[in-house]
């Protein structure tokens, strides 16, 4: 036990070095990012704060908002954190439907339960939302997506104890990821949970259960929307709501009538309540668009703390009972304390945003990463510092970047009948160009987007399959293709999903989404397609850096093309665990290429294979396994030794290939 503090969490750091080594898998140097921020709690006495990551747990000193331990990484992918009230245990939940509860002094598990799951073969729909001890630490209760099923278990042995559920109200349809809150009253008698008000989408209920007998005693109604927060009173006489639409409720427990409404707050705002340990009743009002969060004293009405974000979005934010205000912005922390009249501000490596792009800079020194709205340039040999960001668009928008001379970052918006392209080259604000380029169909929307740098060439697809090449130069349309849709007008089941140019500009792979339409390969100089090339499905496409080579993604295996012979030159197998291989790299030399697969359910294992093959003889000569989710991206350094995967999880690790290929 390092602090003898009753009742204190104490996690212990097992790692070494600085926190971006810690659990770093086997042939993997580096990591940037400390994954997306999913949910936080803080402990009873306001020491530490745990946050849910997809890459795992983290704990950190909330004093100097220091990472002290990483937890569950073996995994990873939670989606939900809670700390008992005495401070002894944590549970976590995953997407998985997996909840570990932890002895925090020990840092062990002693407990892994598995939510029952649900007949729909939906990916995801197992997912731990919500968890909460109770009180008197007998019972653990948890909820998760496309279920109204409230399960609790003995936390200690995992043995099941109860499920609360109302057979007549059903899962949302339209809302099947909505959080549906848990809460406990303080003699831990009483369970409060949420369903939806009927059968359709609509407003919530919260439905009240007594423990101990299973029998629910109360239904209160006149919910406005979507409850995401409940909280019981410290003496138990109230529950405070609080949902969407900028309304908290308080009702009196003993005769389940209301006691109070404030709506004083923005409609568009989700609020979340939470009693001080010394009774005063604190809302959260989460703006989602202004992106600003502030923390009211409900009776007074008075603000707290107010925090905005002026970068993007607030990944989350939570007011705790022990009065500490934390927020996860763009790029730091903000800390408010009991007593705090200003926020303790400081940077941190929890970078939201999947980066769909990936790249290394000529020099090999510094690694550069889009996503939605912006790209971000990461010092190799400074993992621990965090990123430069470059906001390329004020909406989030799909951000690619490509490395020639220079790194160019090209920033796309789809979904209209316009696409608005920003091109940044290099690392600094200067040589930027926006355009505007409006498709002739107004009828049509924009579906993907593709930039070739060499060539001053960009291209678009639009909803019925037409693609235009557009010279940045001079503004005019270079040629116009066609690629056949067969579910024509329906462009959310069939459309053009990627577009992928060569190294040199001189060949386009246009990807549809439909599994019945076949990928189209054209020479932009000609205007033509070429009838050889006709492959489905295709996920995704890569050009070798000589440009005569295709390397196809399909199901279940990768295909190697020629372009100049219009012929198969290999086929490899790519089948459980990853049979979706979605991200697909070329070494500078062109000797191998790496590919990277999304994570599926119903695979046994933990992590998605990064493989990397020899292109002459399609051997697997290595596989790295790191990444708890989807690989987004993957890009070779400039020499060919490094290899870095950009994934869902918000992250990039980098990988030596010198034990594999040689210095």
């Amino acid at each position: 036990m390092i602090n003898g503090r009753k009742n204190r969490a104490t996690p212990i750091v097992d790692d070494k070095g600085h926190p971006m080594s810690w659990a770093l898998p086997e042939g993997a140097i580096s990591r940037f990012g400390h994954g997306v921020v999913m949910a936080m709690a803080v402990s009873p006495d306001g020491t530490y704060l745990a946050v849910a990551t997809k890459i795992g747990l983290w704990w950190y000193d909330l004093a100097t908002m220091q990472p002290v331990a990483l937890w569950e990484t073996q995994r990873g992918m939670l989606g939900a954190i809670t700390i008992s009230h005495d401070g002894r245990l944590a549970a976590t939940g995953s997407w998985d439907g997996v909840i570990k509860v932890w002895d925090i002094q020990r840092s062990t598990c002693i407990t892994k339960i598995v939510r029952p799951g649900l007949k729909e073969p939906v990916p995801r729909t197992t997912a731990i939302q919500s968890l909460a001890f109770s009180p008197d630490n007998q019972h653990l209760a948890a909820t998760g997506s496309r279920c109204e099923i409230v399960y609790t278990w003995n936390p200690r042995t995992g043995t099941p104890l109860a499920t609360f559920h109302d057979p007549q109200r059903e899962t949302r349809s339209s809302y099947p990821s909505l959080p549906r809150p848990v809460a406990f009253s303080p003699d831990s008698r009483l369970l409060a949970c949420t369903a939806p008000a009927g059968t359709t989408d609509g407003p919530d209920v919260v439905l009240v259960w007594d423990v101990v007998t299973g029998e629910c005693i109360a239904c209160l109604t006149e919910q406005p929307s979507f409850v995401r927060s409940l909280c019981f009173s410290p003496c138990g006489q109230t529950l405070a709501i609080g949902g969407d639409k900028g309304t908290v409720q308080v009702w009196n427990v003993k005769t389940w009538e209301q006691e109070g409404v404030y709506q004083n707050y923005d409609a568009t705002a989700r609020m979340s309540v939470c009693y001080s340990q010394e009774g005063v009743l604190h809302t959260l009002e989460n703006d989602l668009e202004r992106n600003t969060v502030v923390v009211w004293d409900v009776e007074r009405h008075e603000k707290r703390y107010t925090y905005v974000e002026k970068e993007w979005e607030i990944d989350e934010a939570l007011f705790s009972s022990s009065s500490h205000f934390v927020v996860a912005g763009a790029k730091e922390w903000a800390v408010w304390s009991p007593g705090d009249t200003n926020p303790r501000k400081l940077p941190y490596l929890h970078v939201n945003g999947t980066p769909n792009s990936v790249a290394f800079s000529q020099d090999g020194k510094k690694l550069a990463a889009g996503k939605y709205g912006s790209t971000l340039f990461w010092d190799i040999a400074n993992p621990m510092q965090p990123p430069t960001f470059f906001k390329i668009s004020d909406d989030p928008q799909a951000v690619f970047v490509f490395i020639s001379e220079k790194i160019h970052s090209t920033a796309f918006a789809y979904d209209k009948n316009s696409v608005k392209i920003t091109v940044k080259i290099g690392e600094t604000d200067e040589n930027t160009t926006s355009m505007t380029f409006t498709l002739p169909d107004p009828e049509a929307v924009v579906t993907a987007a593709a930039h070739a740098p060499l060539r001053h060439l960009i291209a678009c697809a639009d909803s019925k399959g037409h693609l235009y090449v557009w010279d940045m130069r001079s503004g005019d349309v270079r040629c116009v293709l066609t690629h056949t849709l067969p579910l024509e007008g329906n462009w959310d089941d069939d459309k053009i999903s990627r577009l992928i140019f060569s190294h040199d500009g001189k060949h386009l792979v246009s990807v549809p989404s439909s599994s019945g339409t076949m990928a189209n390969l054209w020479d932009i100089d000609t205007g033509k397609e070429n009838p050889e090339f006709r492959v489905n499905p295709v996920y995704t496409v890569a050009f070798s850096p000589c440009g005569h080579k295709i390397a196809c993604g399909m199901l279940n295996q990768i295909r190697l093309w020629d372009i100049n012979s219009c012929r198969t030159l290999l086929t490899l197998p790519h089948t459980h665990p990853s049979c979706y291989p979605r991200a697909l790299a070329f070494s500078p030399c062109g000797k191998y290429l790496a590919s990277g697969a999304w994570w599926h359910r119903g695979v046994e294992t933990e992590k998605v294979p990064i493989r990397l093959w020899e292109v002459a003889t399609g051997e697997n000569i290595a596989t790295f396994w790191g990444h708890p989710t989807d690989v987004q991206d993957l890009a070779f350094s400039p020499d060919g030794t490094l290899l870095a995967s950009g994934s869902f999880d918000s992250t990039i690790l980098l990988w030596d290939l010198k034990p594999v290929i040689g210095s």
